[in-house]
Protein backbone atom coordinates (compact mmCIF):
# COMPACT_ATOMS: atom_id res chain seq x y z
CA UNK A 1 0.00 0.00 0.00
CA UNK A 2 1.59 3.17 -0.92
CA UNK A 3 2.47 5.61 1.64
CA UNK A 4 1.50 9.30 2.15
CA UNK A 5 4.36 11.69 2.95
CA UNK A 6 3.11 14.23 5.23
CA UNK A 7 4.37 18.05 7.04
CA UNK A 8 5.10 16.64 10.28
CA UNK A 9 4.55 18.66 13.85
CA UNK A 10 7.02 21.42 13.85
CA UNK A 11 6.52 22.20 17.09
CA UNK A 12 3.86 24.41 19.45
CA UNK A 13 2.68 27.89 17.34
CA UNK A 14 3.55 26.38 13.87
CA UNK A 15 0.77 24.92 11.51
CA UNK A 16 2.08 25.70 7.99
CA UNK A 17 5.84 25.83 5.93
CA UNK A 18 6.79 26.30 2.56
CA UNK A 19 7.73 24.14 0.03
CA UNK A 20 11.51 25.26 -0.30
CA UNK A 21 13.30 22.82 -2.68
CA UNK A 22 12.44 19.20 -3.62
CA UNK A 23 15.36 16.97 -3.06
CA UNK A 24 13.89 14.13 -5.24
CA UNK A 25 11.34 14.08 -8.50
CA UNK A 26 8.86 11.75 -9.32
CA UNK A 27 10.16 8.18 -10.53
CA UNK A 28 12.87 8.70 -7.70
CA UNK A 29 14.12 5.58 -5.48
CA UNK A 30 14.78 6.45 -1.56
CA UNK A 31 15.30 4.91 1.62
CA UNK A 32 13.81 5.13 5.13
CA UNK A 33 15.36 8.31 6.23
CA UNK A 34 16.59 10.14 3.06
CA UNK A 35 16.21 13.67 2.89
CA UNK A 36 13.13 14.27 -0.14
CA UNK A 37 12.22 18.28 0.06
CA UNK A 38 13.74 21.29 2.56
CA UNK A 39 10.93 23.40 3.83
CA UNK A 40 10.89 26.69 5.70
CA UNK A 41 9.25 28.12 8.75
CA UNK A 42 8.34 31.16 10.12
CA UNK A 43 11.62 30.63 12.29
CA UNK A 44 14.03 27.78 10.40
CA UNK A 45 14.58 25.36 7.45
CA UNK A 46 14.26 22.14 7.51
CA UNK A 47 14.51 19.04 5.46
CA UNK A 48 11.94 16.24 5.44
CA UNK A 49 13.05 12.63 5.57
CA UNK A 50 11.44 9.54 3.93
CA UNK A 51 8.94 7.86 6.38
CA UNK A 52 9.84 4.66 4.14
CA UNK A 53 11.61 3.01 1.21
CA UNK A 54 10.20 3.03 -2.31
CA UNK A 55 9.52 4.78 -5.40
CA UNK A 56 8.13 8.52 -5.08
CA UNK A 57 4.93 8.24 -7.31
CA UNK A 58 3.89 11.60 -6.80
CA UNK A 59 4.60 15.00 -5.36
CA UNK A 60 1.20 16.59 -4.75
CA UNK A 61 3.16 20.43 -3.55
CA UNK A 62 4.95 22.53 -5.98
CA UNK A 63 8.28 24.81 -4.54
CA UNK A 64 6.65 27.64 -2.93
CA UNK A 65 3.63 26.46 -1.93
CA UNK A 66 2.18 26.54 1.77
CA UNK A 67 1.22 23.47 3.62
CA UNK A 68 -0.48 22.67 6.96
CA UNK A 69 0.50 20.31 9.09
CA UNK A 70 -0.73 17.18 8.37
CA UNK A 71 -1.16 18.12 4.68
CA UNK A 72 0.08 15.24 2.07
CA UNK A 73 3.66 16.50 0.55
CA UNK A 74 4.19 13.44 -1.47
CA UNK A 75 3.28 9.11 -2.05
CA UNK A 76 5.76 6.53 -1.54
CA UNK A 77 5.09 3.00 -3.01
CA UNK A 78 5.97 0.25 -5.38
CA UNK A 79 5.38 0.65 -9.20
CA UNK A 80 1.92 0.78 -10.09
CA UNK A 81 0.45 1.58 -7.20
CA UNK A 82 -2.51 3.78 -6.53
CA UNK A 83 -1.03 7.20 -5.97
CA UNK A 84 -4.89 8.65 -5.38
CA UNK A 85 -4.85 9.62 -0.91
CA UNK A 86 -7.84 8.46 1.16
CA UNK A 87 -9.21 11.43 0.89
CA UNK A 88 -9.29 11.39 -2.74
CA UNK A 89 -10.47 7.64 -2.85
CA UNK A 90 -14.36 8.75 -0.57
CA UNK A 91 -17.63 8.39 -2.38
CA UNK A 92 -16.78 11.31 -4.93
CA UNK A 93 -14.97 10.20 -7.61
CA UNK A 94 -14.29 13.39 -9.21
CA UNK A 95 -13.06 15.40 -6.21
CA UNK A 96 -10.72 18.02 -7.23
CA UNK A 97 -7.43 18.15 -4.93
CA UNK A 98 -9.60 21.11 -3.31
CA UNK A 99 -12.23 18.94 -2.40
CA UNK A 100 -11.47 17.90 1.17
CA UNK A 101 -11.12 21.78 2.27
CA UNK A 102 -14.74 22.08 0.87
CA UNK A 103 -15.64 19.25 2.41
CA UNK A 104 -14.24 20.66 5.70
CA UNK A 105 -15.89 23.97 5.12
CA UNK A 106 -19.42 22.00 4.38
CA UNK A 107 -18.82 20.13 8.27
CA UNK A 108 -18.69 23.67 9.84
CA UNK A 109 -21.93 25.36 8.15
CA UNK A 110 -23.79 21.72 8.79
CA UNK A 111 -24.91 22.64 12.35
CA UNK A 112 -26.71 26.08 11.96
CA UNK A 113 -27.98 25.98 15.46
CA UNK A 114 -24.40 25.46 16.75
CA UNK A 115 -23.36 28.51 14.89
CA UNK A 116 -25.92 30.81 15.86
CA UNK A 117 -25.08 29.45 19.57
CA UNK A 118 -21.76 30.76 19.38
CA UNK A 119 -22.56 34.22 17.28
CA UNK A 120 -25.38 35.13 20.04
CA UNK A 121 -23.01 34.69 22.82
CA UNK A 122 -21.03 37.04 24.32
CA UNK A 123 -17.32 37.83 23.53
CA UNK A 124 -14.84 36.08 25.98
CA UNK A 125 -12.64 38.48 27.65
CA UNK A 126 -9.34 37.87 28.83
CA UNK A 127 -8.95 37.46 32.35
CA UNK A 128 -6.37 39.70 34.24
CA UNK A 129 -3.31 36.77 35.50
CA UNK A 130 -0.05 38.04 33.59
CA UNK A 131 0.15 35.32 31.13
CA UNK A 132 -3.36 35.03 30.60
CA UNK A 133 -3.97 38.39 30.04
CA UNK A 134 -0.87 38.79 27.67
CA UNK A 135 -2.48 36.50 24.89
CA UNK A 136 -2.74 38.69 22.22
CA UNK A 137 1.35 37.98 22.03
CA UNK A 138 1.09 33.97 22.53
CA UNK A 139 -0.92 33.33 18.90
CA UNK A 140 0.92 31.59 16.56
CA UNK A 141 2.58 33.28 13.54
CA UNK A 142 -0.37 32.28 11.01
CA UNK A 143 -3.10 33.43 13.57
CA UNK A 144 -1.13 37.18 13.58
CA UNK A 145 -1.21 37.10 9.53
CA UNK A 146 -4.55 36.12 9.35
CA UNK A 147 -5.73 38.55 11.80
CA UNK A 148 -4.02 41.31 10.17
CA UNK A 149 -5.50 40.37 6.44
CA UNK A 150 -8.85 40.52 8.32
CA UNK A 151 -8.05 43.98 9.93
CA UNK A 152 -9.23 41.89 14.02
CA UNK A 153 -7.72 42.99 17.00
CA UNK A 154 -6.32 39.60 18.80
CA UNK A 155 -7.03 41.96 22.51
CA UNK A 156 -10.46 40.38 22.36
CA UNK A 157 -9.90 36.67 21.22
CA UNK A 158 -9.61 33.65 23.83
CA UNK A 159 -7.58 31.37 22.75
CA UNK A 160 -8.14 27.13 22.03
CA UNK A 161 -4.16 26.14 21.62
CA UNK A 162 -2.18 25.24 24.70
CA UNK A 163 -1.18 27.61 27.15
CA UNK A 164 -4.38 29.87 25.87
CA UNK A 165 -2.36 30.45 22.93
CA UNK A 166 -4.83 31.53 19.77
CA UNK A 167 -4.69 29.76 16.93
CA UNK A 168 -6.17 30.69 13.38
CA UNK A 169 -9.08 28.92 13.78
CA UNK A 170 -9.95 31.53 16.94
CA UNK A 171 -8.97 33.95 14.48
CA UNK A 172 -11.45 32.73 12.11
CA UNK A 173 -13.88 31.81 14.37
CA UNK A 174 -14.03 35.32 15.49
CA UNK A 175 -14.06 36.90 11.84
CA UNK A 176 -17.60 34.77 11.01
CA UNK A 177 -19.00 36.37 14.06
CA UNK A 178 -17.96 39.98 13.12
CA UNK A 179 -19.70 42.30 10.47
CA UNK A 180 -16.27 42.42 9.07
CA UNK A 181 -15.87 46.40 9.65
CA UNK A 182 -12.66 46.92 11.74
CA UNK A 183 -13.09 49.73 14.99
CA UNK A 184 -11.83 53.57 13.60
CA UNK A 185 -10.05 55.93 15.79
CA UNK A 186 -11.71 58.37 17.56
CA UNK A 187 -11.88 62.40 16.62
CA UNK A 188 -9.08 63.79 14.27
CA UNK A 189 -7.62 60.19 14.12
CA UNK A 190 -10.83 58.87 12.55
CA UNK A 191 -9.60 60.58 8.98
CA UNK A 192 -5.66 59.05 9.38
CA UNK A 193 -5.20 55.43 7.35
CA UNK A 194 -2.77 53.48 9.25
CA UNK A 195 0.99 53.67 7.66
CA UNK A 196 0.87 50.32 6.37
CA UNK A 197 -2.39 51.37 4.22
CA UNK A 198 -0.67 54.14 3.35
CA UNK A 199 2.32 52.69 2.28
CA UNK A 200 0.49 50.01 0.07
CA UNK A 201 -2.26 52.70 -1.39
CA UNK A 202 1.59 54.47 -2.91
CA UNK A 203 2.89 51.33 -3.91
CA UNK A 204 0.12 50.86 -6.21
CA UNK A 205 -1.51 54.29 -6.79
CA UNK A 206 -4.50 53.99 -4.65
CA UNK A 207 -7.00 56.22 -3.81
CA UNK A 208 -8.08 55.98 0.01
CA UNK A 209 -10.85 57.86 -0.19
CA UNK A 210 -12.41 55.53 -2.78
CA UNK A 211 -11.47 52.35 -0.95
CA UNK A 212 -12.80 53.72 2.04
CA UNK A 213 -16.46 55.28 0.48
CA UNK A 214 -18.39 56.55 3.89
CA UNK A 215 -16.26 54.99 6.25
CA UNK A 216 -13.36 56.28 8.32
CA UNK A 217 -10.05 56.06 6.55
CA UNK A 218 -8.81 54.77 10.08
CA UNK A 219 -11.12 51.44 9.50
CA UNK A 220 -9.35 50.85 6.07
CA UNK A 221 -6.79 46.90 6.40
CA UNK A 222 -4.28 45.85 4.39
CA UNK A 223 -6.93 43.54 3.25
CA UNK A 224 -9.34 45.92 2.07
CA UNK A 225 -6.52 48.15 -0.25
CA UNK A 226 -5.41 44.21 -1.96
CA UNK A 227 -8.75 43.04 -2.57
CA UNK A 228 -9.27 46.97 -4.38
CA UNK A 229 -6.28 46.42 -6.13
CA UNK A 230 -6.97 43.19 -7.56
CA UNK A 231 -10.68 44.05 -8.27
CA UNK A 232 -9.65 46.61 -10.55
CA UNK A 233 -8.05 44.13 -12.82
CA UNK A 234 -4.04 44.77 -11.49
CA UNK A 235 -2.25 41.72 -12.22
CA UNK A 236 0.96 42.54 -10.49
CA UNK A 237 -0.08 42.63 -6.64
CA UNK A 238 2.97 41.35 -4.95
CA UNK A 239 2.57 38.25 -3.07
CA UNK A 240 5.90 38.80 -0.62
CA UNK A 241 5.80 38.32 2.72
CA UNK A 242 4.93 41.81 3.43
CA UNK A 243 1.23 42.24 1.16
CA UNK A 244 0.75 37.88 1.70
CA UNK A 245 -3.08 37.51 0.49
CA UNK A 246 -5.32 35.03 2.15
CA UNK A 247 -4.49 31.79 0.47
CA UNK A 248 -8.47 31.14 -0.40
CA UNK A 249 -7.79 35.25 -1.89
CA UNK A 250 -8.09 35.28 -5.48
CA UNK A 251 -8.83 37.92 -8.46
CA UNK A 252 -12.08 36.36 -9.18
CA UNK A 253 -13.50 36.39 -5.51
CA UNK A 254 -11.98 39.84 -4.88
CA UNK A 255 -13.66 41.25 -7.53
CA UNK A 256 -17.35 42.68 -7.04
CA UNK A 257 -20.63 41.85 -9.26
CA UNK A 258 -19.88 45.22 -10.78
CA UNK A 259 -17.07 44.40 -12.61
CA UNK A 260 -18.30 41.25 -13.91
CA UNK A 261 -21.12 42.73 -15.35
CA UNK A 262 -18.75 45.25 -17.38
CA UNK A 263 -15.81 43.02 -18.02
CA UNK A 264 -14.64 46.18 -20.67
CA UNK A 265 -14.81 48.51 -17.80
CA UNK A 266 -11.48 51.09 -17.69
CA UNK A 267 -10.47 50.59 -14.30
CA UNK A 268 -10.76 54.37 -12.28
CA UNK A 269 -7.05 54.97 -11.84
CA UNK A 270 -3.51 54.90 -13.30
CA UNK A 271 -2.33 51.56 -13.77
CA UNK A 272 -0.10 50.32 -10.84
CA UNK A 273 3.44 50.70 -11.35
CA UNK A 274 5.39 48.03 -12.76
CA UNK A 275 7.74 45.43 -11.39
CA UNK A 276 10.88 46.25 -10.61
CA UNK A 277 13.22 44.83 -13.77
CA UNK A 278 17.05 44.46 -14.45
CA UNK A 279 18.46 46.48 -17.32
CA UNK A 280 22.17 46.34 -18.10
CA UNK A 281 24.72 45.06 -15.81
CA UNK A 282 21.89 44.62 -13.03
CA UNK A 283 19.85 41.23 -12.08
CA UNK A 284 17.03 41.15 -10.21
CA UNK A 285 17.48 38.90 -7.60
CA UNK A 286 14.43 36.95 -5.68
CA UNK A 287 14.61 36.92 -1.36
CA UNK A 288 14.79 33.99 0.10
CA UNK A 289 11.99 32.61 2.22
CA UNK A 290 14.85 33.25 5.17
CA UNK A 291 15.60 36.55 3.93
CA UNK A 292 12.09 37.48 3.65
CA UNK A 293 11.68 36.42 6.81
CA UNK A 294 14.21 38.45 8.67
CA UNK A 295 13.24 41.48 6.59
CA UNK A 296 9.97 41.53 8.00
CA UNK A 297 10.65 40.81 11.53
CA UNK A 298 13.38 43.19 11.88
CA UNK A 299 11.09 46.01 10.30
CA UNK A 300 8.19 45.22 12.80
CA UNK A 301 10.48 45.44 16.01
CA UNK A 302 12.17 49.01 15.01
CA UNK A 303 8.29 49.82 13.86
CA UNK A 304 6.84 48.21 17.45
CA UNK A 305 9.32 49.00 20.20
CA UNK A 306 11.34 52.60 20.53
CA UNK A 307 14.96 50.88 20.76
CA UNK A 308 18.04 52.41 22.02
CA UNK A 309 21.82 51.53 22.44
CA UNK A 310 24.15 51.56 24.97
CA UNK A 311 28.00 50.89 24.45
CA UNK A 312 30.16 49.98 27.32
CA UNK A 313 33.87 48.64 27.21
CA UNK A 314 35.09 45.31 28.85
CA UNK A 315 38.43 44.23 29.75
CA UNK A 316 38.69 40.67 28.58
CA UNK A 317 41.96 39.66 30.02
CA UNK A 318 40.65 37.45 33.07
CA UNK A 319 38.34 35.47 30.44
CA UNK A 320 41.24 34.60 28.04
CA UNK A 321 43.54 33.78 31.00
CA UNK A 322 41.14 31.97 32.74
CA UNK A 323 40.28 30.21 29.25
CA UNK A 324 43.79 29.50 28.62
CA UNK A 325 44.73 27.64 31.65
CA UNK A 326 41.01 25.31 31.51
CA UNK A 327 40.50 24.99 27.43
CA UNK A 328 42.25 21.34 27.60
CA UNK A 329 40.47 20.62 30.80
CA UNK A 330 37.33 21.07 29.26
CA UNK A 331 38.30 19.47 25.96
CA UNK A 332 39.19 15.85 28.35
CA UNK A 333 35.42 16.29 29.37
CA UNK A 334 34.69 16.61 25.24
CA UNK A 335 33.65 20.62 25.41
CA UNK A 336 34.99 23.08 23.40
CA UNK A 337 35.48 26.25 25.58
CA UNK A 338 34.48 28.96 23.20
CA UNK A 339 34.85 32.94 24.14
CA UNK A 340 30.76 32.42 23.24
CA UNK A 341 30.18 30.53 26.39
CA UNK A 342 31.82 33.17 28.83
CA UNK A 343 29.57 35.65 27.29
CA UNK A 344 26.17 33.81 27.82
CA UNK A 345 27.31 32.97 31.39
CA UNK A 346 28.27 36.87 32.01
CA UNK A 347 24.66 38.16 30.37
CA UNK A 348 22.83 35.80 32.48
CA UNK A 349 24.98 37.25 35.58
CA UNK A 350 24.05 40.87 34.28
CA UNK A 351 20.21 39.47 34.12
CA UNK A 352 19.96 37.98 37.81
CA UNK A 353 21.47 41.42 38.91
CA UNK A 354 19.05 43.17 37.26
CA UNK A 355 15.37 41.28 36.76
CA UNK A 356 13.75 44.06 34.81
CA UNK A 357 15.98 43.20 31.69
CA UNK A 358 14.32 39.91 31.28
CA UNK A 359 11.16 41.26 30.52
CA UNK A 360 8.95 41.58 28.24
CA UNK A 361 6.40 44.29 27.28
CA UNK A 362 2.65 43.85 27.17
CA UNK A 363 -0.32 46.06 26.65
CA UNK A 364 -1.62 44.69 30.25
CA UNK A 365 1.81 45.28 32.14
CA UNK A 366 5.61 44.04 31.60
CA UNK A 367 6.10 40.33 32.25
CA UNK A 368 9.09 38.91 34.36
CA UNK A 369 10.48 35.78 33.00
CA UNK A 370 11.59 34.27 36.52
CA UNK A 371 13.69 31.22 34.27
CA UNK A 372 16.70 32.22 31.95
CA UNK A 373 16.61 30.90 28.01
CA UNK A 374 19.00 32.48 25.90
CA UNK A 375 18.73 32.77 22.46
CA UNK A 376 21.95 32.64 20.90
CA UNK A 377 22.37 34.58 17.23
CA UNK A 378 23.95 32.81 14.61
CA UNK A 379 24.79 33.63 10.85
CA UNK A 380 24.32 30.68 8.30
CA UNK A 381 26.82 30.40 5.12
CA UNK A 382 26.05 32.86 2.60
CA UNK A 383 25.38 32.03 -1.11
CA UNK A 384 27.66 33.16 -3.95
CA UNK A 385 26.03 36.65 -4.13
CA UNK A 386 27.05 37.20 -0.27
CA UNK A 387 23.23 36.36 1.10
CA UNK A 388 23.51 34.98 4.53
CA UNK A 389 21.10 33.71 7.01
CA UNK A 390 20.17 34.11 10.48
CA UNK A 391 18.83 31.78 13.05
CA UNK A 392 18.53 31.96 17.16
CA UNK A 393 18.60 28.73 18.88
CA UNK A 394 17.86 29.08 22.54
CA UNK A 395 19.75 27.47 25.33
CA UNK A 396 17.28 26.53 28.10
CA UNK A 397 17.37 26.90 31.92
CA UNK A 398 21.01 28.69 31.39
CA UNK A 399 20.82 30.14 34.61
CA UNK A 400 20.85 26.84 36.15
CA UNK A 401 24.42 25.38 34.13
CA UNK A 402 27.44 26.34 35.05
CA UNK A 403 30.16 27.26 32.45
CA UNK A 404 31.36 23.69 31.15
CA UNK A 405 27.12 23.03 30.77
CA UNK A 406 27.39 26.37 28.81
CA UNK A 407 29.53 25.61 26.76
CA UNK A 408 28.40 22.04 26.09
CA UNK A 409 25.12 23.61 25.46
CA UNK A 410 26.53 26.29 22.76
CA UNK A 411 28.61 23.90 20.86
CA UNK A 412 26.03 21.42 20.58
CA UNK A 413 23.50 24.19 19.08
CA UNK A 414 26.60 25.31 16.59
CA UNK A 415 26.88 21.45 15.26
CA UNK A 416 23.19 21.32 14.39
CA UNK A 417 23.32 24.97 13.20
CA UNK A 418 26.30 23.94 10.95
CA UNK A 419 24.27 20.72 9.66
CA UNK A 420 21.30 22.74 9.07
CA UNK A 421 19.77 20.42 11.91
CA UNK A 422 18.29 23.41 14.19
CA UNK A 423 14.45 22.54 14.95
CA UNK A 424 11.63 24.63 15.44
CA UNK A 425 11.14 23.36 19.10
CA UNK A 426 15.45 24.70 19.61
CA UNK A 427 14.38 28.21 18.53
CA UNK A 428 11.27 28.63 20.93
CA UNK A 429 10.95 29.82 24.39
CA UNK A 430 13.90 32.92 24.37
CA UNK A 431 13.58 35.41 26.73
CA UNK A 432 16.72 37.25 25.98
CA UNK A 433 18.88 37.12 22.90
CA UNK A 434 22.93 37.43 22.39
CA UNK A 435 24.94 38.34 19.34
CA UNK A 436 28.18 37.82 18.66
CA UNK A 437 28.82 39.60 15.94
CA UNK A 438 33.01 39.96 16.92
CA UNK A 439 33.21 36.26 15.51
CA UNK A 440 33.25 38.04 12.08
CA UNK A 441 35.47 40.87 13.46
CA UNK A 442 33.19 43.63 14.01
CA UNK A 443 34.07 45.90 16.79
CA UNK A 444 30.09 47.15 17.64
CA UNK A 445 26.93 47.25 15.82
CA UNK A 446 23.57 48.69 16.80
CA UNK A 447 21.81 45.10 17.30
CA UNK A 448 17.69 45.16 16.76
CA UNK A 449 15.36 43.50 19.31
CA UNK A 450 14.09 39.95 18.75
CA UNK A 451 10.01 40.93 19.09
CA UNK A 452 8.81 39.63 22.15
CA UNK A 453 11.78 40.80 24.75
CA UNK A 454 13.06 43.62 26.36
CA UNK A 455 16.88 43.54 25.21
CA UNK A 456 19.44 42.47 22.81
CA UNK A 457 23.21 42.27 23.84
CA UNK A 458 25.94 42.46 21.30
CA UNK A 459 29.39 41.92 21.52
CA UNK A 460 32.50 42.72 19.37
CA UNK A 461 35.66 41.51 18.73
CA UNK A 462 38.35 41.44 21.48
CA UNK A 463 41.26 43.48 20.08
CA UNK A 464 44.07 45.23 21.86
CA UNK A 465 43.75 48.51 22.38
CA UNK A 466 46.14 51.05 24.59
CA UNK A 467 44.37 51.38 28.01
CA UNK A 468 45.38 54.65 30.73
CA UNK A 469 46.18 52.79 33.55
CA UNK A 470 46.10 55.54 36.77
CA UNK A 471 47.29 55.28 40.24
CA UNK A 472 45.78 57.98 41.44
CA UNK A 473 42.87 59.93 40.45
CA UNK A 474 41.31 58.06 37.27
CA UNK A 475 40.21 62.33 35.95
CA UNK A 476 43.42 64.02 36.94
CA UNK A 477 46.87 63.73 35.58
CA UNK A 478 49.64 62.31 37.76
CA UNK A 479 52.91 60.90 37.56
CA UNK A 480 51.85 57.31 38.06
CA UNK A 481 49.60 57.55 34.77
CA UNK A 482 50.84 54.70 31.90
CA UNK A 483 49.54 52.83 29.00
CA UNK A 484 48.78 49.59 28.70
CA UNK A 485 47.95 47.43 25.53
CA UNK A 486 44.94 45.12 27.31
CA UNK A 487 42.49 42.81 24.99
CA UNK A 488 39.22 45.03 24.96
CA UNK A 489 35.94 44.52 23.85
CA UNK A 490 32.96 46.67 23.12
CA UNK A 491 29.18 45.74 24.43
CA UNK A 492 26.10 46.87 22.57
CA UNK A 493 23.39 46.59 24.79
CA UNK A 494 19.74 47.65 22.59
CA UNK A 495 17.15 48.21 24.90
CA UNK A 496 13.39 48.89 24.61
CA UNK A 497 12.64 52.17 26.37
CA UNK A 498 9.72 51.18 27.05
CA UNK A 499 10.83 48.70 29.93
CA UNK A 500 14.12 49.90 30.25
CA UNK A 501 15.53 53.73 30.96
CA UNK A 502 19.16 54.51 30.20
CA UNK A 503 19.89 54.11 33.97
CA UNK A 504 18.42 50.76 33.86
CA UNK A 505 19.78 49.39 30.89
CA UNK A 506 23.62 50.58 32.08
CA UNK A 507 23.26 48.79 35.58
CA UNK A 508 22.89 45.55 33.23
CA UNK A 509 25.59 46.06 31.40
CA UNK A 510 27.95 47.16 34.22
CA UNK A 511 27.19 43.99 35.68
CA UNK A 512 28.02 42.27 32.62
CA UNK A 513 31.34 43.88 32.61
CA UNK A 514 31.86 43.01 36.47
CA UNK A 515 31.42 39.33 35.73
CA UNK A 516 33.92 38.83 32.48
CA UNK A 517 36.44 41.55 34.09
CA UNK A 518 36.58 39.82 37.54
CA UNK A 519 36.19 35.90 36.16
CA UNK A 520 37.52 33.08 38.54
Amino acid sequence: MATEVKLPDLGEGVDEASISRWLVKEGDTVQVGDAILEIATDKVDTEVPSPVAGKILKITLRENAIASTGSVLAIIGEEGESTESPAAEEPKADASPAKPEKAEKAEKVAAPAEKAEAKSAPKPVPTAEPVESGQELKATPVAKRVAAERGISLSGITGTGPGGQITKDDVLAQADGDDGAAEGLPGELAGVASLEVRRIAADYNVDLAEVAGERPLSTLTRYDLLTFVVSRGNTTVSVGEHYLPPKNWTQASAAPAEAESKPDAAPTKAAAPAPAKASGGEELIKPSRMRQIIAKNTLESLQSSPQLTTWHDVDMTAVINHRKAHKNEFAAAGVNLTVTAYLIAATVAGLKAVPATNTMWTDDGILLHRDYHIGMAAALPADKNGFGGLIVPVIKNAGELNLQGIARQVNALAEKARANKVTNEDMQGGTFTLTNYGTSGSVFQTPIIHQGQAGILGTGTIEKRAVVVSNGSPLEANLGDYLSFKPMMTLAFTFDHRVLDGATADAFCVAVKKSLEQWQ
